[in-house]
């Protein structure tokens, strides 16, 4: 559920309130008086930019209207294993973010819906007598990031298996060389590439449930298993699926929003799964992904990954040598 906040707009906490709950009685002390408020799923935050709280602290937080980047600072002495800031990590709350510039000013303005790009504990803060205080900073964007697809779009999604395969590419030799490169969000665009990766397997396994229905093997459509969910990413694939005869299929999926030669990255556990599961290994590379309507095409290769692809080193790990 989304609210009907606009963006760069004012809002009193009386008003947030109200416009979430529908009643006139009045926010809680949390959502009136402090920083963040939770109702249910949704989290408010009411950051101070530029001055301190009345608490006195300066949580010297920060927002970048280009960019729709945000520095924000929670409550003092809040650390990454408690519970409320454990949800916010992993996404479990709607963030809604406002801020004001003025303490004295009682309306603030609405930054948009927050996503988490990194955090970072101990961060350390002063208060007005000039103790030393810590709690939690977040790097947060208010720029979405394929947000608001809900269940039953992705049920509705569509994948279009298609005969088309990749175009070989030719390796040219390069000399290694530095260049000045222009400045990037690299942290958005990890974020925004999880996403994108994480809808187009959610796409696959409503596609695989789909097709074992179609094929008369219902019963098998209720096997199919979301391993990088309920195992972890470790597992060197993503979803467990079956054939019409009832073999397994381990399905590694890679997804895109561009033209199928796009190239993808593997992990060594990956590589070395394709190969020790040949014959049962898939790989479904989703491409020309599409948000509204969720759409996108799809081609299914099978075997060991190296038989067809070519890998390519882009970093090392480094580990220190020692010395006598």
């Amino acid at each position: 559920m989304g609210f009907n906040f606009n963006k760069k707009s004012k809002y009193s906490r009386f008003e947030v309130h109200k416009i979430v709950t529908g009643k006139d009685d009045g926010p809680s002390f949390d959502m009136g008086r402090t920083g963040y408020g939770r109702i249910g799923n949704d989290l408010f935050i009411f950051m101070n930019i530029g001055v301190p709280g009345r608490d006195g602290l300066d949580y010297k937080n920060y927002y970048d209207e280009r960019t729709e980047a945000v520095s924000w600072c929670a409550k003092r002495d809040t650390h990454s294993d408690q519970p409320l800031m454990q949800k916010i990590i992993n996404g479990d709350l709607n963030l809604y973010l406002f801020a004001r510039w003025d303490i004295e000013e009682n309306d603030w303005t609405y930054l948009g819906k927050g996503h988490v790009i990194s955090f970072e504990d101990n961060v350390a803060v002063a208060d007005k007598d000039g103790k030393d205080a810590i709690c939690m900073e977040y790097q947060l964007t208010c720029r979405g990031i394929e947000e608001d697809i809900t269940d039953n779009e992705i049920e509705l999604g569509k994948l279009i298996l298609k005969d088309t395969k990749p175009r070989k590419k030719i390796k040219k030799k390069t000399k290694r060389t530095f260049k000045g490169k222009k400045n990037r969000d690299y942290l958005l665009k990890a974020a925004t590439d999880k996403k994108t990766g994480d809808l187009g397997e959610l796409l696959v396994l409503e596609y695989e449930k789909n097709r074992l229905i179609n094929e008369g093997k219902k019963e098998l459509s209720h096997s199919v298993e979301h391993i990088s969910q309920t195992e972890g990413d470790g597992a060197g694939y993503d979803i467990k699926s079956f054939s019409n005869d009832g073999k397994v299929k381990y399905i590694e999926v890679k997804t895109t929003k561009s033209n199928l030669s796009t190239d993808f990255f593997m992990t060594p556990s990956e590589l070395d799964f394709s190969k020790l599961h040949a014959n049962n290994y898939f790989l479904y590379r989703v491409y020309d992904l599409k948000i509204k309507p969720l759409s996108g095409s799809l081609y299914i290769y099978n075997g060991n990954i190296l038989d067809s692809f070519d890998k390519e080193a882009t970093e090392f790990k480094m580990i220190y040598k020692g010395s006598d």
